[in-house]
């Protein structure tokens, strides 16, 4: 056979290259598919018809045909050439999103991200639970924690011989029956005061100290929102306490600059046209009117805890001032008068999100602070059920609401997922609102902006919003009444640190920086590192506590090492933030409680290094941070600094156990009754029975923080 014809074969069994026009003979058109007819099989002529299908050639059917390859009878496509186009835009594309995925983690991890390190052909990444850990391999393991020698590799944990750790709170009982649970992760002045049961002799809460208000205004104010205030007395003198138009353009301005870090602000156009404007032209009228809408009373009572808020950041005024309790006591009467138990309204939820913060704040300036934070706690879960109880948990755009009402309405409902989820998690409760229950989006972020290199950063209040979520993945995973394994802990420690912060919110501890950043971005810093560090101290802290009690000369060679390196981290970064943002910002971080309180943690932590493992090589530095703790609490402690006040004496206690501990070098009485109140400190199951109240903290109530030590030199710690 020729050439020719052997080509004019091909050419009539469709095996022709694609640039060869086939001419066909006049009369003659085939019925059938190529596939069907190179075969000599009947084909039903659809399109793709039936034989192809079969065949699992239907993607060439009726005009492309398969040919008998050269080795081991393999198919080859007919039109291989479009399809190594196609694997080669593919593989064009996969190597550009490769890029983008290694430029977006380089901005949250030093490692490289687990889906950019090369795979064996012969395993994918989960094919072994050893992965990894595997030689050439990212750990899974805190790879991000600095660990005393890179060779050593880290604990293997049997998830099936995982230990139970009863790390569930403290549950106090009174005289006459009454109770009340702090969680595991309750901040520590709540357990250091848990066992009392005295009434708190709260500053303000006598007619007397109220000389602007009538008595009937004061009683008014204090009674419960179940029923509303129709006193139209009460009405007229709310208006009649507003201040100067002046003066209240100050308090709004000092709300709103405060607001760029402290809270959630409104903004400036709807406070200063729809709420100052608005009540100060109805003031002025309530002498034709002489008795206030509801809606006025509403926006009144915003605008009052606007006046609070501005107050407390007030550096004319002291903390948590009279002055700020009396605008707390007018807001809420004005809600009062407008009663949110039977016509709820967006300002009436954000008024009593702005009236749980002031609680908050205002907590610290007493000697018992978990008092005032609990009635917080319980009017935020107030607030929730009325949120819910009007939708906000639901996605706007379901019921085609416009675009201005829907960003307000997700606003006010991120608000209190943020402030529910908080201070659910310094009381170790249960936050009241499920986010399996939410489909509303976030906001508009009106800081979101784009860096230098093209990556989107979020603003504060937005990252604030987000981590909030996390926070709840974490609370319902690791605090939950079943304990997880070990495993999922270092999942959520691993999800956690590789949460994004934008570039220029990164704190640097310990690092000098050649330009000075502003206070704004500091205090900015200073509290997002906050958010992250505290979560992992008390993710960590029932397996560090553990590790303590099991192991306490060989930390870092017990199965929870991983997490005593976590929780030094951690606490050691909480100390050297506080110092360095109070360095650069002195008058936020005197005011804010919250900052004090973790820094106390902090201190719990490196007193347990030093008194319960003086023979690891964390004890000499966990004893200098604490000096170094204990000092800025000395100097700070003052009527500036409630918070730091309240304090300073729990902090100076564990100071002098940790030196005392540190000198001596006693043997650890394992008997000793401190432990088992070490334990409860450190969140583990305690039930606490009243035999009688007890007016004020024994003066050995931080012996349980620290407890006794064995003999041990001091060897050099690990680098933090």
């Amino acid at each position: 056979m020729t050439k020719a014809d052997s080509k004019g074969k091909d050419v009539e069994r469709g095996n022709h290259p694609p640039s060869v026009k086939v001419r066909r003979k006049p009369g003659r058109v085939p019925v059938s598919c190529a596939e069907c007819r190179r075969l000599k099989l009947r084909c039903d002529r659809k399109v793709p018809c039936e034989t192809c299908v079969k065949r699992g050639c239907s993607a060439i059917c009726p005009e492309g045909s398969l040919t008998t390859g050269n080795r081991s009878n393999r198919l080859a496509f007919a039109d291989a050439e479009e399809l190594q186009k196609k694997v080669e835009r593919l593989r064009s594309r996969v190597n550009v999103l490769e890029d983008a995925l290694r430029k977006l983690h380089a901005d949250v991890s030093d490692d490289p991200h687990p889906l950019l390190v090369d795979q064996d052909e012969t395993q994918t990444p989960g094919d072994s639970p050893q992965a990894a850990s595997t030689p050439g391999r990212p750990r899974s393991v805190l790879s991000s924690i600095p660990m005393p020698n890179e060779s050593e590799a880290l604990p293997q944990t049997d998830p099936n011989d995982e230990e139970f750790i009863g790390a569930f709170g403290t549950l106090t009982l009174g005289l006459k029956g009454e109770a009340r649970f702090y969680g595991s992760t309750a901040r520590p002045e709540f357990l250091v005061q848990a066992p009392r049961y005295d009434a708190w002799n709260e500053v303000g809460t006598k007619p007397e100290d109220f000389p602007r208000l009538s008595r009937v205004v004061y009683e008014e104010a204090s009674k419960g929102f179940d029923k509303p205030c129709e006193i139209l007395e009460c009405k007229q003198e709310i208006f009649q306490m507003l201040p100067s138009l002046s003066e209240a353009c100050r308090l709004c301005d000092l709300y709103l600059e405060a607001g760029d870090y402290m809270w959630y602000a409104l903004p400036r156009s709807q406070l200063y046209d729809e709420i100052l404007g608005v009540i100060y032209r109805s003031a002025s009228d309530l002498a034709v009117s002489p008795d206030p809408g509801f809606s006025s009373l509403n926006a009144l009572s915003v605008l009052y805890m606007v006046f609070c808020l501005g107050t407390l950041v007030d550096k004319e005024h002291p903390p948590c001032s009279l002055q700020a309790k009396e605008y707390y006591m007018l807001g809420r009467l004005a809600l009062r008068c407008a009663s949110p138990m039977f016509d709820i309204t967006l300002w009436t939820i954000q008024s009593l999100i702005y009236q749980s913060s002031f609680l908050q704040f205002y907590a610290e300036s007493g000697s018992a602070p978990h008092f005032v934070s609990h009635y917080a706690w319980l009017q935020l879960g107030f607030a929730a059920k009325l949120g819910t109880s009007i939708g906000l948990h639901v996605k706007s755009s379901k019921w085609r609401l416009d675009e201005e009402a829907s960003q307000r309405r997700a606003a006010v409902f991120w608000q209190l997922v943020v402030q529910d989820g908080w201070i659910s998690f310094t009381f170790g409760r249960p936050p009241c609102i499920n986010l399996a229950w939410v489909d509303c989006e976030l906001p508009k972020d009106p800081h979101e902006k784009t860096d230098a290199e093209g990556h989107l950063e979020w603003g504060f209040n937005a990252w604030v919003c987000q981590y909030t979520r996390l926070l709840h993945n974490v609370m319902s995973t690791a605090l939950a009444a079943k304990v997880p394994t070990y495993a999922k802990l270092l999942e959520l420690d691993r999800k956690i640190r590789d949460f994004p912060v934008p570039w220029s919110l990164r704190g640097k501890c310990g690092q000098t920086e050649p330009v000075t950043p502003s206070t704004k971005t500091s205090v900015q810093r200073y509290f997002l590192m906050i958010c992250k560090e505290i979560t992992l101290l008390n993710l960590h802290r029932p397996y560090f506590a553990q590790a303590l009690n099991e192991s306490p000369q060989a930390l870092l060679k017990h199965r929870y090492s991983p997490s005593v390196l976590a929780i030094y981290r951690s606490a050691w970064r909480l100390i050297e933030a506080l110092r360095d943002t109070h360095g650069r910002a002195p008058f936020v971080v005197e005011r804010y409680g919250f900052g004090w309180s973790t820094a106390m943690s902090a201190g719990i932590i490196m007193c347990l290094l030093v008194t319960r493992a003086p023979t690891s090589s964390f004890a000499p530095a966990s004893l200098h941070e604490l000096d170094r703790l204990c000092e800025i609490f000395e100097r700070c402690a003052g009527p500036q600094s409630p918070s730091a006040a309240s304090n300073v004496d729990v902090v100076r206690k564990l100071q002098s156990q940790a030196h005392e501990a540190s000198s001596k070098m006693e043997q650890d009485d394992r008997s000793s009754p401190a432990l088992s109140e070490l334990d409860r400190l450190g969140g583990k199951t305690h039930l606490l029975s009243e035999g009688a109240p007890r007016p004020s903290p024994p003066p050995d109530l931080v012996r349980p923080f620290c407890g006794l030590t064995p003999r041990s030199d001091a060897p050099t710690p690990p680098d933090a």
